[in-house]
């Protein structure tokens, strides 16, 4: 009985280290879908094939329908690594212990933009009270939590009580830009580089949507990892980003559709002030 036992438990064990060593064989990414899918693929495939070149093992880009799937995916182990916003983070660290890698040299002092469309007569924050207002998605760190934030503490106004009706939320960062546009609504708040980048490739027309307000800075994206994945892998993923080479034309061009001139390691302390602004304004229980 004993070593049919023991036989028993050692072919367990060897089936679990078969299915761990499987299991790292496929590294699948993810990230919020703060932008249109096409936008997404675009800043994805050139990183999930230097990723692939540095890990030494296949990886797959696992696309999610919303900001809240990515946090769940992450939470359940169906990805191992996620771009998630600060708050989106903050979340999955609750949730499930997530853990950060790496971020961008911006987002230790990132910024939202609050936008109004030009015939609404808004030149400054305080003018937004009484008129239709749009976030990005719920769990947006930029398009939600901190203009939610800056607006009570900044301006006394109540996103809930305030504007012209409940807010709408958009789900994306872009999808903002394009309802203030259209005059959907009035007014909207959004993730500073999606602006710039949509200004610059005139992605909107200029004449009808204009800025208010930026806000001060505050922390936000990370690419976080599930809180079980083994540390050498962890660390071989930090190292695909933290060797970045701006000197190397093929790695500027992924630093660039990236947003940034290098990335830099992650702490779970750089987010503290995010978990306490999310649970002043409710929206982390």
């Amino acid at each position: 009985m004993f070593k049919r036992a023991t036989r028993l438990c050692t072919i367990v064990l060897a089936s679990l280290f078969t299915l761990a060593a499987h299991a790292e064989d496929v590294i699948r990414v993810s990230g919020i879908p703060d932008e249109n899918p096409t936008e997404l693929s675009r800043k994805y495939q050139p990183l999930v094939d230097h990723l692939q070149k540095h890990l030494g093992v296949k990886v797959v880009y696992v696309p999610v329908i919303d900001y809240g799937a990515a946090v769940s995916a992450l939470a359940a182990g169906k990805i191992d690594f996620a771009w998630l916003g600060g708050f989106t983070f903050v979340q999955a660290k609750v949730m499930a212990g997530a853990k950060p890698v790496v971020m961008r040299d911006i987002d230790r002092e990132f910024q939202s933009v609050f936008i109004a469309n030009t015939a609404a007569g808004i030149n400054k924050p305080e003018e937004m009270r009484g008129k239709s207002f749009s976030f990005g998605s719920k769990s947006s760190t930029s398009g939600h939590l901190f203009p939610r934030y800056f607006l009570s503490t900044n301006f006394n106004i109540n996103a809930d009580k305030d504007f012209a009706g409940a807010p709408i939320y958009s789900g994306a960062h872009d999808a903002t830009v394009k309802m203030v546009e259209s005059g959907k609504v009035q007014v909207g708040a959004l993730n500073i580089e999606v602006w710039k980048r949509m200004l610059t490739n005139d992605k909107f027309d200029k004449a009808k949507v204009k800025v208010i307000w930026t806000t001060p800075p505050f922390v936000d994206y990370v690419w976080a990892v599930r809180k079980d994945l083994p540390a050498a892998m962890v660390q071989k993923f930090a190292d695909a980003f933290l060797t970045l080479d701006a000197t190397k034309p093929e790695e500027k061009a992924i630093l660039d559709l990236q947003g940034a001139k290098k990335f830099v390691p992650a702490k779970v302390e750089d987010f503290a002030v995010i978990e306490q602004v999310g649970r002043s304004t409710g929206l982390l229980k």
